[in-house]
């Protein structure tokens, strides 16, 4: 039942001529600043022990009914809206990476806080850094155990904050960010007892009218604790209002589902989606793949690609 770029009596597949544009394309972009690579200035934690402690087999463990959202799902949402925005992103092992140099790093539902995770966020923050950390993390240390001291685990003088209680409430907890009423997508928050740090945003709707993300100034960096699980209605007004005083570079401006890179002073957009798309520019452009002249918009039709100088 597999199928290749020929088909099973020899004859060329529609999968070959595509197979044959991409080669031809390609061809073209391997002296054109390609191999692509810049270090990018965000960094997003993952972790494998998250992801397996937080989904033990059994229908009716309680730590499955603790993690309303996957853990994959909650790293993804953390994602997106720098996919969005065209920013280049490293996803990390912290407890086994090199932090500086990264202007934000997002820790969303790191459910498991090892030592030497704990170790790099503390010295990231001290040392200048910026670190987001969503609710569900630093539950349990290295041994899968509960934490018997302040949550987050390890982390709690570095955040400023002491958290205990959680309620999955069944209106979804609304969230004044900015100046801007956010509603999340999950039934389910934190309440944050602020200790050294100060809220940036509280909770609208809920019981206690507690913080839904705090700042914490912590040496000479900042550690920012969200109260709620890891989705792109908080995330994204969060990050996005952040990008100006970190420097955080936005790569270009596209349209839905059309995503671009500057490559050595050109900018590549592909268009991911069935449909065409139109991204304005300024001025006349070429493209360098399909050496169609542009001016004023490029138009790419559905999955097609250009390099435009």
């Amino acid at each position: 039942m597999l199928f290749g770029l020929l088909d099973h009596d020899g004859t060329p597949s529609w999968k070959y001529a595509e197979y044959k544009q991409i080669a031809s394309e390609f061809s073209k972009l391997q002296h054109l600043g390609f191999p692509r690579y810049r270090k990018p200035e965000v960094a997003i934690a993952y972790s494998f022990e998250s992801n397996m402690a937080s989904h033990p087999p059994g229908p009716s463990n309680t730590v499955r009914q603790y993690f309303t959202v996957g853990y994959t799902e909650q790293v993804q949402s953390a994602f997106q809206p720098f996919f969005e925005d065209n920013i280049d992103v490293a996803l990390l092992n912290i407890g086994h990476s090199k932090l500086e140099g990264y202007k934000l790093l997002v820790v969303p539902a790191d459910y498991v806080m090892d030592a030497a995770s704990a170790d790099a966020i503390r010295n990231y923050v001290s040392n200048g850094g910026t670190v987001i950390m969503t609710a569900m993390s630093a539950k349990v240390d290295e041994n899968n155990q509960w934490f018997d001291t302040p949550m987050p685990g390890r982390l709690s003088d570095v955040f400023g904050i002491r958290t205990e209680e959680f309620y999955r409430p069944i209106t979804l907890p609304e969230i004044n960010l900015n100046g801007k009423s956010e509603k999340a997508s999950i039934g389910f928050y934190e309440v944050l007892e602020p200790r050294t740090a100060k809220p940036i945003a509280m909770f609208t709707n809920t019981p206690e009218k507690s913080p839904a993300i705090t700042a914490n100034n912590f040496g000479k960096g900042r550690a920012i604790y969200v109260a709620v699980p890891s989705q792109m209605s908080v995330i994204g007004p969060l990050v996005r209002g952040m990008y100006a005083d970190l420097g955080v570079e936005t790569g270009p401006e596209t349209p839905p589902g059309v995503y671009a890179r500057v490559v050595e002073g050109r900018t590549l957009y592909v268009n991911t989606t069935d449909e065409e798309k139109s991204v304005s520019i300024n001025g006349s452009k070429r493209g360098l793949i399909s050496g169609v002249s542009y001016e004023g918009v490029i138009r790419l039709k559905a999955y097609n690609a250009d390099l435009v100088d």
